[in-house]
């Protein structure tokens, strides 16, 4: 029992994640075509006609009715497979390439570290979204690439702004684990660079891959809501047109960022529509998070389980003290039965 409660938070969080994730196919393939529209006008008892599109939360409408007549609630749950898929898929490149690079930059030489340290240092005090903004600009200003293309090049922007933070980070990690007294051994004995590697630095990183990729994912997820803002969408754009002749950038695909960003303006208005996927950004930010307290709780494990087993050691023993002996009596006995021929 005291091994599962440390698994709770996991459990919990992959609930809510891939909840969501099937909630989102089961609209989208089995419940999407046999709802019904939204009604264009809304009655009273009396047959008057009291409102239209869009329509604030309700009974029928959990997250309201946006100004096209959409219902929020389901573009939502929607959206989910696509924002969250986003986010795993440039965490886990993230990690591998960050750990492939980073692995090989601790064994770069001082003197070369020192030229490319101030290089990496500077994306850390330059927000990610900034450097992003005038690419995504150039992806969207009309230059010939398919939806394909297009989602291939934002998510691989999205994958390399990250790779020079997380290269120096771990390179940091693995300088500082080269210097333990068995890898100076190592490399004292022969070893070369690869098979310290493969045999120290990767076994090393490797505990800590899965806390690297959920700390990776709820970064993406924030620079998404980011880039929303900036109305800059994951797969490209399609203008929606209002009959007051407002024209409405909004993404392809019901991605929760999209949502935010193309109705930011309308915050005063139909605060609602934007309610709906900043609640969604929270909840699976907040799955994320216990999935990461959970991982951090396993990997402090093995020390807990190493004063357990101390503790134990001391309830069977209680007369010993650190650095003595079970057979101490006997020790001293032979002791003095030499005599002479031992130094005590």
């Amino acid at each position: 029992m005291k091994n599962l409660k440390n698994y709770i938070p996991i459990i919990v969080g992959c609930l809510i994640i891939f909840g969501l994730i099937a909630f989102s196919f089961i609209y989208t393939y089995f419940i999407k075509d046999t709802l019904k529209p939204p009604p264009t006008f809304l009655y009273n008892d009396e047959g008057k006609m009291i409102g239209t599109y869009g329509y604030p939360p309700s009974l029928d409408f959990l997250l309201g009715v946006d100004r096209y007549g959409r219902d929020v609630f389901w573009m939502v749950i929607d959206g989910a497979k696509y924002t969250i898929a986003i986010a795993l898929v440039v965490g886990l490149m993230r990690v591998l390439f960050g750990v492939l690079f980073g692995s090989f930059y601790g064994f770069v030489n001082k003197k070369i570290g020192f030229v490319i340290e101030p290089i990496f240092n500077a994306f850390r005090f330059v927000p990610a979204v900034i450097i992003l903004l005038p690419f995504f600009r150039l992806l969207d200003s009309g230059y010939s690439h398919s939806k394909e293309q297009t989602i291939f090049l934002q998510l691989l922007l999205l994958i390399i702004i990250a790779i020079p933070i997380l290269m120096n980070t771990i390179g940091e990690e693995v300088r500082a684990y080269l210097k333990n007294d068995f890898i100076i051994s190592s490399k004292i004995i022969g070893a070369n660079t690869i098979w310290l590697q493969r045999k120290h630095v990767f076994p090393f990183l490797r505990t800590r891959l899965l806390l690297l990729f959920v700390q990776q994912t709820i970064q993406t997820l924030f620079l998404l809501t980011q880039l929303g803002v900036f109305k800059l969408f994951i797969g490209g754009l399609m203008i929606l047109h209002l009959d007051l002749g407002v024209d409405r950038p909004m993404s392809k695909a019901n991605e929760w960022s999209a949502m935010i960003g193309s109705n930011f303006f309308e915050l005063s208005i139909d605060p609602w529509v934007i309610i709906g996927p900043s609640v969604a950004f929270i909840i699976t930010i907040f799955a994320f998070n216990l999935i990461k307290l959970g991982i951090e709780k396993m990997i402090n494990k093995p020390s807990a389980s190493k004063r357990s087993d101390k503790d134990d050691l001391e309830d069977k023993f209680p007369e010993l003290k650190d650095f003595e002996f079970v057979n101490k009596e006997k020790r001293e006995h032979s002791t003095k039965k030499e005599g002479s021929y031992v130094l005590t």
